[in-house]
């Protein structure tokens, strides 16, 4: 199965995955110093460049890739209304690039979502060079206090929060075997705040992706449950908490 496009997103992207200027900027550094001496970098699910443009700005060598063409149109916007470094539309399990075109990989809040992650990740290291690195951000963040209860809510109602790809390095490592070995790259940890009533109204709105085989109606509906039972399950709506969040990168380095 191939990836999901991120088409009905190009419009809140931006406002609704973005970092605190000096998380943005530690990122930058951190993939900055991994990629240093390399030639050449593919970033897969380029999307609106969130990644991949400060990185250019660094001197970064990038190609980038993405199912959806109106989130390659948006990355162009916000370099300016010009083309940064090539882009290409393509589905990350079948990537348009010879054997050994690039000495990284890129993938940030990507494989998750793919059903085929295997074939995403096989098609990585293709791409890849010798001693080149798959560098990945499985991405979700970090869970509320109501996650547990707001995810039974949302059960009887039939609205389940699926991960269709691979969320873990371990099951990664696992997979490629001795194609490659694993290792963590420097943690980045911050602290984000959220209401159970600012969770609420990102769910309505279907900014998540995981809402989105769920016909507004049927996500409507859902949340005025929760609306309805928060005071009395004990999580007020618009008190905010909170939540400690660590953003982890793991590179996966060709083994040969």
């Amino acid at each position: 199965m191939s990836s999901l496009s991120f088409d009905r997103a190009a419009d809140f992207y931006d406002a609704t995955r973005g970092l605190p200027t000096d998380i943005g900027d530690a990122l930058t550094d951190l993939l900055a110093q991994e990629l240093e001496g390399r030639r050449s970098c593919l970033e897969i699910g380029v999307g609106t460049g969130r990644i991949a443009l400060p990185l250019s700005g660094r001197g970064v060598r990038l190609t980038g890739t993405d199912l959806s063409e109106s989130m390659l149109r948006r990355l162009v916007q916000n370099a300016g209304n010009r083309l940064p470094f090539p882009l290409l539309i393509a589905d990350t399990t079948d990537l348009p690039l010879e054997d050994g075109a690039v000495d990284a990989v890129l993938a940030s809040h990507v494989l998750h979502l793919i059903p085929g992650w295997r074939a995403a990740v096989d098609e990585a290291l293709r791409v890849l060079g010798p001693r080149g690195a798959l560098l990945v951000d499985f991405g979700g963040t970090p869970p509320a206090p109501w996650h547990e209860w707001s995810r039974r809510v949302l059960g009887e109602h039939d609205i389940v929060r699926l991960r269709p790809g691979v969320s873990t390095a371990e099951n990664v490592s696992e997979y490629l075997g001795e194609r490659a070995r694993t290792r963590a790259l420097p943690p980045l940890k911050m602290v984000v705040r959220r209401s159970l009533g600012q969770d609420i109204d990102a769910w309505e709105r279907q900014v998540h992706s995981w809402t989105w085989p769920y016909r507004a109606d049927e996500i409507r509906t859902a949340c005025a449950a929760i609306r309805a039972s928060a005071e009395g399950a004990g999580w007020p709506l618009d008190e905010e908490v909170g939540i400690d969040w660590t953003i982890q990168w793991w590179a996966f380095d060709r083994a040969d």
